[in-house]
């Protein structure tokens, strides 16, 4: 059975993944701020950035360093778990932060045997990484990954506005020849529940 890329757009936080993760852009502090972050603090309830400060205090040094995922409760969002990736505070973001942010986020999402993950334009915001470069990697890596994951079968790419998820779609027209045959393409312009946009 063929896996599914779902491209959409809209607020990330309220699609509902019963058995699934959304991909939070983090810092090295786990201090939810701006972009994402500031989506998952108005929708996940009063006690998620205290959670978060409990899950950081088990890590080495009391941070999360930049490339590496952890996972933590999802207070009230719609979602089992969401997927730290910390972005921010590392010294450059370039592509290889990129590329070990979003392997690291398959890999945990596979060792919690989630069957579906919601990713944002990781570093495309508030980091300043460019979208064209964010897709090129995501593109790779999801070809690889998605169809060998013993328990995903669905991700998510979910663009913040219109002008980007234009941006994706030509993307992959260009790019849909090199779709991997065990892969099914499933677009979203008006998101993939009500209200998202």
């Amino acid at each position: 059975m063929a896996k599914l890329l779902t491209i959409t757009q809209g607020d990330i936080t309220i699609i509902p993944m019963e058995n699934g993760a959304l991909v939070n852009p983090s810092n090295t502090g786990m201090i939810l701020g701006r972009g994402v972050s500031a989506q998952i603090t108005r929708r996940a309830g009063p006690f998620i950035q205290q959670a978060l400060h409990m899950k950081r205090s088990t890590l080495r040094n009391n941070r999360l360093e930049p490339g590496h995922t952890v996972e933590s409760e999802a207070g009230q969002l719609p979602v089992k778990y969401l997927i730290h990736a910390s972005i921010l505070g590392a010294k450059k973001v370039n592509r290889r932060l990129i590329s070990n942010c979003i392997l690291s986020a398959y890999d945990r999402a596979n060792q919690l045997e989630l069957n579906t993950i919601a990713f944002p334009a990781l570093g495309t915001m508030i980091a300043g990484f460019p979208l064209d470069e964010f897709l090129k990697v995501f593109w790779k890596i999801t070809n690889e990954e998605l169809p060998s994951s013993e328990h995903l079968d669905q991700v998510i790419l979910c663009l913040s506005n219109n002008e980007d998820f234009e941006t994706c779609a030509d993307f992959l027209e260009e790019n849909f020849d090199t779709l991997n045959e065990n892969i099914e393409a499933d677009f979203r312009p008006d998101g993939v529940v009500p209200g998202m946009l």
